[in-house]
């Protein structure tokens, strides 16, 4: 038998179609949780209590003047290092003189006593909300310094920057005053001790030696005096503080945005985690552990190709190609037996099996066979659907009366065994279609009567090959029930959706019942335009390996 090898797959294409289908099947998922999350955060935003920032800013410049006689006669303070400022501002004593100052402001007292426990509050835990510091320095730590301030009201605000600004312009002062002020107190030490000492002294030489150091020192305090009052610092107001007119928070749109996307973002990442973590058939690689040859790959068919059919678009291109594949495998598999019977089913609904079913029946009978399918599938029956249009009539099966009224169904037939008919559906092709949709454990009671196999050895007199639609194999125990009486099973597995541990749990089924699996076909692969979509059962040698042993009878 010729063998064709499967064509290389690229396998950025199979892993974005994955990507692709994974988020298409849990969309519901994907786009609720956003929309539940983002609604949440949108309620919870509006129903939090406005928050008013304002801002002033200060200057820090450079402590020496250019003119000497200004450097002469004044005292500034030395420059703040980096971070100085903002450590200031967050410190205990100032933290209490903006509260002090905040006591002494208009504003209501319920604001005022938020306002100091939350300062007192922050102060504790060295984590900062109410006042904050935004510096652009130069690298000789020049620049402008922001004095953000947030509260419940416009005017608190804009209260408790000012009185932000206005406590570190104090203390920067206080810190220029302090060596002339050490000074003073250092010269009024003096003086105090020249008078004791002049009213002390009788000699008046001494005392008027004396007379005149005091009236030395007493310059120099005047002096000390001037200096201190023109003493400054290095921080100097630029603009002061004004009321807002609009809330920095909440914002509920831009937080239920946040809020969506974030969620978004975790539940596709947890989606694409846990799909990743459930191993799923890409490829006929993903098969090979399981000892079961691959009959054929059948391509993913495009949904504007299928506006006619499946039948139809299995008519030509790479998809007649890979059932014709099939075809020869299933007919070199099972040799010159007579009667053929096959069980064709799947782990899961929608892996294409009743759709793969009819187009092996019809390339079977294209090739001169003589084909019946049986709708076993009781539950969700499909082969009337996907045959319908080329319904040609019905005729007796093999041992049946011609001269009763049909029954043309699996239902009716089990009803009226001597009356059944099949539905002429195609070229040397019969059909039994299941009839209508059972629900609960009719249908399972049905395909397990004894009399199901002898009603199959029967029909199969008159056919070459009979192929059983039966319901999946995880779903429903009917095609355990019918498969001892056939040649085997096929099992259809969708790639890139069947997770590989469904397809073995399907298999060990098969095993405790003591059902033959013959093959498994690869169904709605994704491939390049240009691949070859059919693999071929096999070399001799892989045969070998691979090929299940064939049982001497049907059970």
């Amino acid at each position: 038998m010729q063998s064709a090898p499967p064509s290389p797959v690229n396998a950025d294409q199979i892993d974005l179609r994955q990507v692709f289908g994974t988020l298409r099947r849990y969309a519901p998922l994907l786009i609720l949780t956003p929309v539940v999350v983002a609604s949440a955060a949108y309620l919870l935003s509006s129903r939090q209590a406005p928050v008013y920032e304002s801002s002033a800013s200060i200057i820090a410049v450079d402590s020496n003047a250019q003119n000497s006689l200004i450097n002469n006669t004044l005292v500034t303070a030395p420059p703040l290092p980096q971070g100085a400022v903002e450590q200031v501002l967050h410190s205990r004593n100032l933290v209490a003189t903006i509260i002090g100052r905040l006591e002494k402001s208009d504003l209501p007292p319920e604001i005022i006593r938020k306002m100091r426990a939350d300062l007192s509050k922050e102060l504790s835990a060295n984590v900062f909300n109410r006042l904050k510091v935004r510096a652009r320095l130069d690298t000789q730590q020049r620049g402008v310094y922001e004095i953000q301030a947030q509260a419940e009201t416009p005017a608190a605000a804009m209260q408790l920057a000012q009185d932000g600004v206005a406590a570190l312009l104090d203390w920067d002062n206080a810190r220029a005053k302090q060596s002339v002020t050490r000074s003073r107190q250092s010269l009024q030490g003096q003086l105090q001790n020249l008078t004791a000492r002049i009213d002390s002294l009788q000699d008046p030489l001494e005392r008027q030696s004396l007379v005149a150091a005091r009236g030395q020192v007493l310059q120099n305090l005047s002096q000390m005096a001037v200096l201190e009052t023109a003493a400054t610092g290095t921080l100097l107001p630029v603009a002061d503080a004004v009321a807002p007119n609009r809330a920095v928070s909440p914002r509920p749109l831009r937080n239920a945005a946040l809020a969506g996307l974030l969620a978004l973002f975790l539940v596709t990442g947890l989606v694409l985690l846990t799909d990743s973590l459930r191993r799923r058939v890409n490829g006929t690689e993903d098969l090979l552990p399981l000892g079961l040859p691959v009959l054929a790959q059948l391509p993913l068919v495009r949904r504007r190709n299928l506006a006619a059919g499946f039948l139809p678009a299995s008519h030509s291109g790479p998809l007649y190609e890979s059932i014709g594949f099939l075809r020869i495998n299933v007919q070199s598999m099972l040799g010159d037996r007579e009667h053929r019977r096959l069980v064709i089913s799947s782990s899961y609904p929608g892996e294409g099996k009743s759709s793969m079913t009819a187009a092996l029946a019809e390339s079977l009978g294209a090739a001169g066979q003589k084909v019946l399918v049986i709708d076993a599938d009781l539950r969700r029956p499909t082969q009337l659907k996907v045959w319908a249009p080329d319904r040609l009539g019905t005729h007796p099966l093999p041992g049946t009366d011609a001269s009763l009224p049909p029954a043309n169904t699996v239902t009716e037939m089990f009803l009226r065994p001597d009356a059944a008919h099949a539905t002429r559906v195609g070229t040397n092709v019969d059909l039994l279609p299941a009839g209508t949709p059972h629900r609960g454990d009719g249908a399972g009671s049905i395909l397990n009567q004894p009399a199901f196999r002898t009603y199959l050895d029967r029909w199969a007199q008159g056919y070459d090959y009979v192929l059983i639609d039966t319901p999946p194999m995880l779903g429903l125990p009917d095609t355990l029930a019918v498969a001892p009486y056939t040649d085997g099973v096929i099992l259809v597995v969708e790639g890139g959706k069947t997770r590989l541990n469904d397809v073995e749990r399907s298999l060990q089924n098969a095993r405790v019942a003591n059902v033959t699996v013959l093959g498994i076909v690869l169904n709605k692969i994704a491939r390049t335009n240009d691949s070859y979509y059919a693999y071929a059962y096999g070399t001799a040698d892989q045969k070998a390996d691979a090929a299940p042993v064939l049982p001497t009878g049907r059970g």
